[in-house]
Order: C-alpha cells, then sequence, then structure tokens
C-alpha cells in the first residue's frame, strides 16, 4: 500500500495525468480497496503475475492491453 501511494504521490507533484490503476496478481480486496480510496483513482484493469518479466513478456501484456483500452 505504501509503496503505491508514495508513487502515487510523486507522480501527481510532478504534475503526471494518471488515468488510473493497474494491479497485478491475485486480487486482494481490502488492499485494493484502501489504496483506491486513498488515492482517489479508479481501477483500470488488472494483470497476471509474470513468470518472467523482460521485453517479450511486457509485449505480450501490452498487446492485450490494446484490446481492452
Amino acid at each position: 500500500i505504501n509503496h503505491t501511494l508514495l508513487s502515487i504521490e510523486a507522480v501527481k507533484n510532478r504534475n503526471i495525468p494518471i488515468r488510473g490503476i493497474l494491479f497485478n496478481g491475485d486480487e486482494n480486496k481490502d488492499t485494493e480497496q484502501i489504496i483506491l480510496s486513498k488515492s482517489g483513482l479508479n481501477i483500470l484493469g488488472r494483470i497476471p503475475t509474470l513468470k518472467t518479466v523482460d521485453k517479450t513478456s511486457i509485449k505480450e501484456i501490452a498487446e492485450q492491453l490494446k484490446v481492452v483500452f
């Protein structure tokens, strides 16, 4: 919760617009609700936990998100 809220604060302080939050991994309703209520942002969606974080896996997730957004 803390690192997410601090990141949001840092982005907002730099006047960078935030469309919402994209959560990853399994749902954690309590944690996510705290983040959403404290930040005032909306959830954009959820991506699965990646087994490997590399150029290929990021590209695959980005392609999936293009369909949604």
